[in-house]
């Protein structure tokens, strides 16, 4: 005894299979790109002001050139960038162009961290914007 069996309309579903891949490689890496810009506009409005010079020196960066990048890097291109966001070793500094303070020579031992925060902030909502890009790819 012989069954056959025949399945007819697979040409759609395996259409579809083959361009999933690149829909979804698409949606993540748009998603990607919305996470680190959300990421770096955050890190901007934490950094602290006092010259505007690290807020300004906050820049996204794509790893890899293409189509679909979905590897970025935020660059805090100021010198003085790592300190505020690690801490350093208290010391004297001296302060020539602020918008707070008379030029001079001043005790520095605060830091202020802005790229964790920022991350930490929006952390939750890339979770969230995964998902749904994730249903938009299967949707298409």
């Amino acid at each position: 005894m012989v069954i056959r069996v025949q399945f007819k309309g697979l040409e759609k579903t395996t259409r579809f299979m083959a361009e999933l891949p690149k829909k979804l490689d698409a949606e993540l890496s748009k998603t990607n790109q919305e996470f680190m810009e959300n990421v770096k506009n955050d890190a901007k409005k934490l950094a602290p002001r006092d010259t505007g010079e690290l807020k300004e020196s906050i820049v996204l960066e794509p790893v890899r050139k293409g189509t679909n990048v979905k590897k970025w890097k935020l660059v805090v291109n100021a010198l003085h960038g790592i300190h505020q966001e690690e801490g350093f070793t208290p010391h004297f500094a001296f302060i020539r162009n602020s918008s707070k303070m008379v030029p001079g020579r001043y005790f520095v031992r605060k830091n202020t961290p802005f790229v964790k925060p920022a991350l930490e902030r929006n952390f939750n909502r890339y979770l969230n914007m995964l998902t749904v890009s994730t249903k938009r790819a299967l949707a298409k």
